[in-house]
């Protein structure tokens, strides 16, 4: 007996399973609402944003960045090489050997899958994905080690010749349950369903601008308040490529991994936050088949999900929504490019806004906002007193100035006011033409968006721009990285075009100009925390530690610093939310 009968029919087998699974997943990513893509350009955009934009996060741990090379690019040049040789039967030595040479680096691949589930994944237990993914070895080495042998005739290595029912049997099953392993079980949620999603979540990514640029760009979407529903509440209210994308996920536990709040203790975990989400627009069912660690907190606790089910609180808690810093390490970690922040913001927009379910402290705030501009509640003519003696001058007396000095929350904040007058003397020192809106300036919007309330983030946008627009001025200058963000990223879509710089930035350049003389001071060592929304949403490190060297004081580094930082907590309403958890984010 030969294996030439057995292949053929397998591979069909094989090819028909994955199509199926291709169906049934499609049907499943359809569930959500329907978006436009840009079906050719993100086809043709797919290779450099495989090979590039993913790897480019994938390598940052070099042992993945090889083993996922080895085993995508061996798999797929496999299967390809399979097509020819196996199931068409071309007697054709080098394509065999092609296959052969695929097959070996699969082989190679598979090696290192099996070393990181087996050894390196010692002590982060539960972290990896569970289920059949801990047979991906398994059956990745049998596919490739058995195909390699059948292929072996095709290459004159060694002569054909009939084999015994005890060679061709054992053969036969293991490779009819590779093949049902690796492509039939795509319609149940196995490997080859992250290949598939991950793929196509690259091609019709929701947020194509993400891709070739550095840093990730982090703005959030703006909400249409015209819409029949404001925010998220079930899985249908998803578009369908962003369900496509909470598909793609691998369970590789990067983004748990860098969570400032899921190691704090708090109640979220954003590996499992997408993995419910897939629980809810592939169900009715719940998260116990789920293999990794839950959200902290809720270990005993079962969840059910369906696309027309509410997420919260049927299949994802409020605290673990509420819990979140919008830091954005999950979004810079992720290979596959997938943001849970973009998800828990959609969440936070349907409690705030339809619900209005949010914590007490944050309603609180928010109600200031809407009355005094200031989620603190304080008078907008008391904005200045923190400038008391050093004679500011403000727009509405000048009408034009080269910079506009924002001091953002920094103004009703005591400490932090001794920094924004020595800012103002530095200022003054290098005779820099500025001004202030003083009363005129109202709050960024940044705590009222990240906490859902969009209408009133966009309201506090629109006239901020009203305002501005008044005014003649070069750059922006503020100390704050929130109001940075703001300013600089998300005010474009409002019509709100800014050159905005950090206070660090612009010292440092009026340092470079000779404009600023900063004498060394001796003094101890210092450390210098990057703010998430400074280092990792606006890449601006290097001119804080710029300003500490021209003064003259040796600077300590984090261990999690630069575009890695650890979150301070405070970021996202988070610190006002007042979610429980073993310890407090900062500590």
């Amino acid at each position: 007996m030969s294996l030439a009968w057995v292949l053929p029919p397998l591979l069909i087998f094989a090819f028909a399973g994955f199509a199926f699974g291709a169906w049934r997943r499609a049907r499943l990513w359809r569930r959500g609402r329907p978006a436009a893509v840009a079906v050719f350009a993100g086809l043709l955009a797919l290779p450099r944003r495989y090979f590039v934009d993913l790897h480019r996060v994938v390598a940052r741990d070099s042992f993945s960045g090889t083993m996922h090379l080895t085993t995508a690019c061996g798999f797929l040049a496999a299967v390809l090489l399979l097509v020819p040789v196996q199931l068409l039967r071309l007697q054709n030595v080098f394509l065999a050997w092609l296959l052969l040479a695929a097959l070996a680096l699969l082989f190679i691949g598979t090696v290192f899958v099996g070393e990181r589930r087996l050894l390196r994944a010692k002590g982060r237990s539960g972290q990896l994905s569970g289920g059949a993914w801990r047979r991906l070895p398994i059956s990745l080495a049998v596919f490739s080690l058995a195909f390699a042998i059948a292929t072996l005739p095709a290459t004159d290595l060694v002569p054909e010749r009939p084999l015994s029912w005890f060679v061709i049997a054992p053969l036969a099953v293991a490779l009819i349950w590779s093949c049902a392993e690796l492509f039939a079980g795509l319609a149940w949620g196995g490997p080859m369903k992250h290949a598939l999603a991950g793929a196509l979540h690259l091609a019709f990514h929701p947020r194509p601008e993400r891709f070739g640029t550095n840093p990730v760009p982090m703005a959030l979407a703006p909400l249409d308040l015209n819409a029949d529903k404001l925010g998220v509440e079930t899985p249908r209210d998803f578009a369908w490529n962003r369900l496509l994308g909470f598909d793609a996920c691998v369970e590789c536990g990067r983004c748990e991994a860098v969570c400032p709040a899921f190691a704090a203790g708090q109640p979220l975990n954003p590996k499992k936050l997408i993995q419910d989400l897939v629980v809810g627009f592939t169900g009715p069912g719940n998260d116990e088949d789920y293999a990794g660690q839950p959200h902290p907190g809720q270990e005993d606790e079962i969840r059910q999900g369906a696309p027309d089910l509410p997420i919260t609180p049927d299949l994802i808690a409020a605290d673990s929504l509420w819990a979140c810093t919008t830091c954005g390490a999950c979004t810079q970690e992720c290979p596959m490019m997938i943001d849970p922040m973009d998800a828990v913001i959609d969440l936070r927009r349907f409690l705030t806004l339809e619900r209005g379910q949010i914590p007490t402290a944050a309603a609180n705030c928010l109600e200031a906002l809407r009355a005094t501009d200031n989620p603190g509640g304080k008078a907008q003519s008391a904005r200045l007193d923190w400038a008391a003696g050093l004679q500011m001058r403000r727009f509405r007396d000048v009408g034009q100035a080269e910079i506009l000095l924002w001091p953002g929350d920094a103004a009703f904040d005591p400490n932090r006011q001794r920094g924004l007058r020595a800012l103002v003397r530095l200022l003054q020192a290098a005779s820099v033409d500025f001004a202030v809106l003083g009363s005129e300036e109202l709050d960024c919007g940044d705590l009222a968006r990240r906490l859902g309330d969009e209408a009133s983030f966009q309201d506090l946008a629109r006239r901020n721009i009203l305002t501005l627009g008044k005014y003649e001025f070069r750059q922006i200058v503020t100390p704050d990285p929130h109001a940075l963000q703001m300013l600089r990223n998300e005010y474009p879509d409002f019509g709100g075009h800014y050159q905005v710089l950090h206070h660090s930035t612009f010292l440092s350049e009026l340092v470079v100009k000779g404009e600023l003389d900063l004498r060394p001071r001796p003094g101890p060592t210092l450390t210098y925390h990057d703010p998430c929304y400074l280092g990792r949403y606006n890449d601006e490190i290097q001119a804080p530690r710029a300003l500490l060297q021209y003064v003259g004081r040796p600077v300590r580094e984090l261990p999690l610093t630069r575009s890695k930082t650890r979150c301070c907590g405070a970021g996202g309403g988070a610190a006002i939310c007042d979610v429980e958890g073993e310890t407090r984010i900062a500590d």
